[in-house]
């Protein structure tokens, strides 16, 4: 099975250079998505990356383009991801899992007014009377850029999607500007569909990637397991986040990397390969180049928003360094440049996750508020007792 890397079909049908996904690609039109029904005999668990359920499978795959059918169909890209997809450690998959979703669309403001009319019941009755423009106005304007419908029933189970601009998606993937949905795209998820004629969002995706791994070996060690990168790359988007303090099972990343394990590798494995001229991964080993000359390759290749983090904790001093000798002075002091990161990354999260939270009980009214918030804290709690 290959990885779940993201990947471009040409018209052709054959492969640009961009890997594919691991499943058979059928193409309509502009959009490469996974196939159904190129091997029926696949079992859930092996379509999802050879996690296993036990007795308690994720959603067959066909459930994920169900949903997609019933929502507005001018996305440039929509991914599922979270426990409703994948298992995670020391949860069981129950049907009644939410399963979730993000969709990017090039026009909000048109996607939410037919989504109006299609599920009026989706939106808060507020909402409803207010009209697309105001929900776009909401969804782009505050927060993380991104609007969230969640706790919606949809046949026998429950599921929550977000919606983003494909504008502000892509400046999130390349500049990391609020880390919300570039963070979640760093760990294993089904990407359903993808605009493949839009090059800067599938650049994006590959940018932000390999902005990940970047990210990972300026906080890591010259030496530790391979175990030890994955948690770091699928911590990144929780470092500063609200939710970790109040509402989030603490074991949420290890969780992840435990029962993802595979996925992880199948998702990174081929692209640490175009590192090896700084890093090498034996019998699950990872030896890195910690140099200064290694330290400065990889602040060179950070995302704008974070390399800027980097550039305001040096110029204290009221000097105006630009950021090409940043880099070079950061790199003579892995201390403090590892620990801006660390702070620079947890100030993203913060100030888009906290408000796109405040903004998350407004856009799903009183009654599903009160029901998701409740839910997380018991989670947290059992997490805690643990």
């Amino acid at each position: 099975m290959s990885s779940i890397l993201l990947n471009r079909v040409t018209s052709s049908g054959g492969c640009d250079g961009i890997r594919l996904c691991n499943f058979c690609l059928k193409t309509h039109g502009r959009f490469t998505y996974r196939s159904l029904h190129i091997h029926p005999d696949r079992q859930s668990k092996e379509s999802f990356g050879g996690t296993d359920g036990g007795d308690l499978h994720q959603r067959e795959y066909s459930y994920f383009y169900r949903v997609l059918e019933s929502l507005p169909k001018n996305r440039s890209l929509a991914f599922a991801y979270g426990s409703g997809v994948f298992k995670q450690a020391g949860r069981a998959w129950t049907r009644n899992s939410m399963s979730d979703f993000i969709i990017a669309t090039d026009d909000p403001g048109s996607w939410h007014k037919e989504n109006l009319e299609k599920n009026p019941s989706h939106y808060p009755h507020i909402l409803r009377m207010l009209g697309g423009d105001v929900i776009s106005r909401l969804q782009t304007d505050y927060g993380a850029n991104i609007y969230f419908n969640t706790l919606i029933p949809f046949e026998d189970g429950l599921i929550k999607y977000g919606v983003i601009s494909t504008q502000h998606l892509v400046s999130d993937l390349l500049d990391w500007e609020t880390l919300y949905v570039a963070g979640r795209l760093h760990k294993p998820v089904n990407i359903l569909e993808i605009d493949r004629q839009n090059g800067h969002l599938v650049d994006g995706l590959t940018t932000n990637l390999n902005s990940a791994i970047h990210t990972a070996f300026l906080q890591l060690p010259q030496r530790c397991d391979e175990k030890e990168l994955y948690l770091n790359l699928a911590g990144i988007s929780y470092m500063g986040d609200l939710r970790m303090i109040v509402g989030e099972d603490k074991n949420k990343v290890v969780n992840i990397v435990e029962a993802q394990i595979q996925l992880f590798k199948q998702l990174y494995n081929k692209r640490l390969q175009t590192f090896n001229e700084y890093v090498q991964i034996e019998n699950g080993i990872m030896t890195q180049d910690t140099s200064e000359e290694g330290r400065h390759y990889h602040l060179s290749m950070l995302p704008r928003c974070l390399q800027q983090k980097l550039v305001d904790e040096w110029n204290k001093d009221s000097r105006e360094r630009d950021v090409e000798e940043v880099m070079f002075l950061a790199a003579r002091d892995p201390h403090l440049s590892t620990q801006t990161i660390r702070r620079g990354i947890g100030e993203i999260v913060q100030k888009s996750s906290t408000p796109q939270a405040i903004k998350g009980l407004v856009t799903a009214g009183p009654v599903k508020a009160t029901a998701y918030s409740a839910a997380k804290l018991k989670k947290m709690i059992k997490s805690l007792m643990k």
